[in-house]
């Protein structure tokens, strides 16, 4: 009898899951560059904990930052040029902010600890490859994307088992919402707007029916 074509389908997306996924965390070192934290595997790995929550929050902060800064930088340098494109990045830029801001508070006066200074220029941006800077909207916004892809997969691993405090979770849920949010609006603008292709995994406009099953994307060289 033959299979059901829905579950070859779904049989066929687990495979090609597993075959395309990799380490997220791997993924934000190579991101992060020379001054990523060369413990945050480290403390991931670790049984959750408050000081956990403090170190991996902090993390989160600097790569709010991070994408801040990139967004700015592209903006600065012109690289998008469609107004609608570009008011979608002041508002991711924007979004970013908000969440560096509540994270840095939750740290401070929940945990107790004491957040990163943002305006420290090591900070920087992510690394934007060659073929973005040389290219057109479509492969900046293609870059946004697997930024933000990268950076809601990092919070989901965050909600799911990285962290120990019930309200550190809830915040880490919160906002892994909106950076879903902005995965959908790249995605929806590349692929109706521009009428361009999503990321490799992306044949359709909604991938895949739980994000966990969306492979983490490589980083364009």
């Amino acid at each position: 009898m033959a299979k059901d074509p829905i579950e070859v389908d779904l049989s066929k997306r687990n495979f090609i899951h597993q075959l395309t996924t990799t380490s997220v965390l791997a993924t934000l070192t190579q991101l992060l560059g020379p001054y990523a934290n060369p413990n945050l595997a480290v403390i991931a790995a670790q049984r959750p904990s408050p000081g956990g929550d403090v170190a991996l929050l902090n993390e989160a902060i600097k790569l709010e930052q991070k994408a801040i800064n990139t967004y700015r930088a592209a903006l600065n340098a012109d690289l998008i040029k469609s107004p609608v494109l570009v008011d979608a990045a002041f508002s991711f830029a924007s979004d970013h902010q908000y969440h560096r801001e509540t994270i840095s508070r939750f740290v401070r006066g929940k945990l107790k600890g004491t957040p990163p200074i943002t305006d420290d220029p090591k900070i920087g941006t992510f690394p934007v490859p060659e073929s973005v800077l040389n290219g057109k909207d479509n492969d900046v916004l293609r870059y946004a994307l697997t930024l933000e892809v990268i950076a809601s997969k990092t919070y989901l691993e965050f909600a799911n088992d990285k962290l120990s405090t019930p309200e550190a979770k809830g915040l880490v849920a919160s906002i892994l919402a909106v950076e879903t949010q902005h995965v959908a609006i790249a995605r929806t603008a590349l692929m109706l707007i521009l009428k361009d292709k999503g990321l490799a995994e992306d044949k359709q406009l909604v991938p895949f029916p739980f994000f966990d099953q969306q492979p983490t994307p490589a980083v364009p060289a």
